[in-house]
């Protein structure tokens, strides 16, 4: 398959890797299948190059990714754990973050580490102090990008776990293959990683079909709180810290619901607002392709694609709304309700 871009130089990359032992490699905080199956395709490709990969994330892994820790290499880190993790690493890997605060407490060491630093990304916005830095907005996935990098240097070390694991984030950030960067060269790598023997539907309901009771019961709650303005084409809900413990969820149950919204008739632009503390607020927004979000969100200090993005609001959420959305209206030219 021909390269996406003939721009890309993995040459640094390379020689990087061939001089570094013990890699540490981390991606953005709520990670989703991109930026774990980067970690997870590059762990099992680098021990085969004999090296010592280890990963260390600022939040859980999501238990519908729970598939592809077979070693149990994903690791929590958290603040009281410093700099020892980064004891006799030699080289740094970081994966689709978008910017550099994605990457919660542990990107204070990694932004102060005197460590080679390389960041691999799609998301075209400003990373930060990397050594090295691959950036590609028009590729589907950064697993796209990584598979490209591991045939620059062996293809003949794919296997079906590396497989898989380039085939969970390639399906979760083109939306199973539904949206725009579905690309040819998407479609080619799918039918490749399924030559290793990947299995599309078993991947599917592994991290698709695995809706826990609690997660259904707090959606419900959503659906029947929903919001919609401009006759339909924008719908939004928020939740607070005291509405999620009522419903006995927590706050990652809320994972995939601002897509789930996007999917109804009409709408055009779904809207989450979620409180994460007292005057702390993530907004999600999403996009059927009419308008692009993204712009909101860089304005905030916050970045994603066009059509999927978000941000970090510090104020309260009724200030939180009133602010966004009437930043949403103006993308249809609307001033107000």
């Amino acid at each position: 398959m021909k390269q996406l871009v003939p721009k890309y130089k993995w040459d640094r990359v390379k020689r990087a890797i061939e001089n570094s032992r013990k890699i540490l490699m981390t991606t953005h905080i709520n990670p989703d299948g991109d930026g774990l199956g980067c970690e997870a395709a590059m762990y099992y490709f680098l021990k085969k190059l004999g090296k010592d990969p280890v990963i260390y994330n600022s939040s859980d892994l999501p238990p519908e990714y729970e598939f592809l820790n077979r070693e149990g290499m994903f690791k929590r880190y958290t603040k009281q754990m410093g700099s020892s993790v980064f004891k006799g690493v030699d080289l740094i890997m970081v994966f689709d973050i978008g910017t550099p605060d994605r990457l919660g407490c542990i990107g204070e060491y990694v932004s102060k580490s005197s460590i080679l630093k390389i960041c691999v990304d799609h998301h075209p916005n400003k990373h930060g102090n990397f050594d090295i830095e691959i950036v590609d907005p028009d590729a589907p996935s950064v697993t796209f990008m990584i598979f490209d990098l591991i045939k620059c240097i062996d293809s003949s070390l794919i296997d079906y776990p590396i497989a898989e694991a380039l085939y969970v984030g390639l399906l979760t950030d083109t939306g199973s293959f539904r949206f725009e960067n579905t690309t040819i060269e998407a479609l080619k790598m799918a039918i490749e990683m399924l030559e290793h023997g990947v299995k599309p539907g078993q991947v599917y309901r592994q991290i698709y079909e695995n809706l826990r009771p609690i997660q259904a019961k707090l959606l419900g709650y959503v659906l029947q709180h929903l919001h919609y303005e401009l006759s339909g084409k924008v719908a939004w809900f928020s939740l607070t810290r005291e509405e999620i413990k009522s419903e006995g969820a927590k706050l990652e149950d809320v994972d995939g619901f601002t897509d789930f919204v996007r999917s109804i008739k009409d709408v055009e632009v779904s809207v989450m607002f979620l409180e994460l503390d007292d005057k702390k607020i993530k907004v999600n927004f999403r996009s059927k392709g009419r308008v692009a979000v993204n712009g909101i969100a860089h304005r905030h200090g916050g970045g994603g694609h066009p059509y999927a993005a978000g941000m970090l609001l510090q104020m309260s959420i009724s200030e939180a709304i009133g602010l966004v959305l009437e930043e949403v209206f103006e993308l249809f030219g609307e001033r107000s309700i």
